[in-house]
């Protein structure tokens, strides 16, 4: 039937009526960031099951709650569980700076002549300045130079200020391995935000850069990232960059003999060393501090490391000898994951199984009872039962503890060791912990990208401001949130959040 009206009058129409489906979404997956056994730190690890999370997180502890809500989620039915295992940080934004430590220990042999050691007193990693130096002598010789060396990328304006903004443009600026990161301009900014100066652009790109600053020099502006070091990246880029201020597209690259001069690795300090001094070796501590040993052993070795780098590495400039006979550490141990729960880790060391006089077996205890089994092991780099390769395997290696060689080829007597030295790192312990950095990618902020997309730029200051000592949980989904303050609950509703409460100990505080 047409419905063109041939003449005026009033029609009406009836319909059925609509139903309007509301959307459904997932209740199933769980960012949560809290205290736990072991584990990696600040990393998200997505666990399918409650004991796929012990296995790697540990079990319950009397200081955090977050294997209990672990466990009550997969009892609930929940079936993606993104877990954050956090500590204190001295640098929220420097994932490095976590103050837990792994406990260590070292198995030896003796009645041999020992090396000349210089003995650390610091784990890696070290912060170090660019152009600080080590100065080694070993068995007399003439002492030898490393320098560690490292630029930050950076990239300077194309002409000096004044510069022509407009209210609401803005700049991308993305530093290191970070996301673009978006600077607006505003007028209460600028005296004159048609004729601003070099100074007030750095000033407003240094309260939003995270990890890199603006500065002024000869009036031109200049952007750097904090790293120094082969690892250093900056991007400046879009149309603003290029027409106002004159930046040079593309990613700029930093450059050194190290990836971090503030988070110099044992591994960078070994490859520098050995490569400039013959007769030198780099190895781990028995507590996993830096070490140099010589080659040679015997009253006659000797070792003096000076230098404005040794300080932070923790040497001292003294000389040292070597031993006619002592004894010598062959192979280090160190827990996988930082903490006080390896304390209750020993090491054993029997004869072999299969009989053979160049290998021996390790087992690994836990509170007194065997843990592990690693047979008919080799101190021989080329040897397919080589102590570290097994030891340390990823797939079929330990659980509990990675082993380095110290003295290559030597075998370690019949004993048994204790670790010690593992630390929670729970001192100073705040919010600011559990919050975490974007530039860290840490804590809460890590567990909610893992969980689901990522709000929009700057929501979460404006949302993460009462954050849970002891632990929190972040959960998608349709349910309304049961808070006892609905205008944050509101508030967090429009950023993503279907529901934020505690997951952790004491004290429990109420949102």
């Amino acid at each position: 039937m047409s419905r063109e009206l041939l003449s005026s009058k009033v029609v009406v129409e009836e319909e059925e009526p609509r139903v309007r489906g509301i959307p459904s979404a997932p209740t199933s997956v769980v960012g949560a960031v809290g205290l736990a056994e072991r584990g990696p730190i600040g990393q998200a690890v997505l666990c399918t099951s409650f004991e796929e999370y012990q296995a790697t997180f540990g079990g319950f502890t009397p200081d955090s709650d977050l294997a209990l809500a672990a466990m009550g989620f997969f009892e609930q039915g929940g079936s993606h569980f993104w877990a954050v295992r956090t500590v204190h940080y001295e640098d929220a934004s420097n994932p490095e700076s976590h103050t837990a430590t792994p406990a260590a220990a070292a198995l030896t042999t003796g009645g041999g002549p020992t090396p000349a050691v210089v003995r650390g007193t610091l784990r890696p990693p070290f912060t170090l300045a660019n152009g600080q130096r080590l100065e080694v002598s070993a068995n007399g010789a003439e002492a030898v130079d490393v320098v560690f060396s490292g630029t930050a990328a950076s990239v300077s304006a194309g002409r000096p200020g004044p510069y022509t903004l407009t209210a609401e443009q803005s700049l991308r600026v993305r530093v290191d391995d970070g996301r673009d990161v978006f600077i607006p301009f505003s007028e209460e900014d600028f005296g004159d935000i048609t004729q601003a100066t070099a100074q007030e652009v750095a000033a407003v790109l240094n309260a939003g850069l995270i990890g890199g600053r603006a500065t002024v020099e000869a009036g031109v502006l200049r952007i750097a990232s904090d790293t120094q070091g082969a690892s250093s990246r900056l991007e400046v880029g879009d149309a603003v960059a290029n027409t106002v201020f004159g930046f040079a597209g593309g990613p700029q690259v930093g450059s050194g003999n190290v990836q971090s001069l503030r988070a110099v690795e044992l591994a960078e300090v070994r490859a520098l060393v050995e490569a400039a001094v013959a007769g030198v070796r780099v190895a781990p501590s028995s507590l996993g501090a830096l070490q140099l040993l010589t080659q040679s052993t015997g009253a006659g070795a000797s070792l003096r490391v000076q230098g404005d780098a040794g300080f932070g590495l923790g040497l001292d400039a003294l000389l040292h000898t070597g031993d006619a006979s002592g004894a010598t550490d062959v192979l280090h141990l160190e827990a996988r994951d930082a903490g006080a729960y390896a304390n209750r880790l020993e090491v054993e060391v029997r004869l072999p199984t299969n009989g053979a006089p160049d290998t021996f077996d390790v087992l690994v205890l836990e509170d007194g009872a065997y843990r592990e089994s690693f047979p008919n092991l080799s101190s021989a780099r080329g040897d397919a039962r080589y102590v570290e390769r097994v030891l340390n395997d990823e797939r079929t290696g330990s659980t509990y503890v990675r082993a380095f060689m110290v003295q290559p080829d030597a075998l370690p007597d019949e004993q048994t060791v204790a670790l010690s030295g593992g630390a929670d790192g729970l001192v100073g312990l705040d919010d600011t912990d559990f919050i975490g950095s974007e530039a860290g990618r840490s804590g809460l902020l890590r567990a909610r990208r893992s969980a689901g997309p990522l709000p929009p730029p700057g929501a979460w200051a404006r949302h993460a401001r009462r954050p849970q000592r002891y632990g929190a949980l972040l959960r998608g989904g349709a349910r309304r949130p049961r808070l006892r303050r609905p205008r944050l609950a509101r508030g967090l509703q429009r950023h993503g959040h279907r529901l934020l409460r505690l997951a952790g100990g004491r004290p429990r505080r109420a949102l």
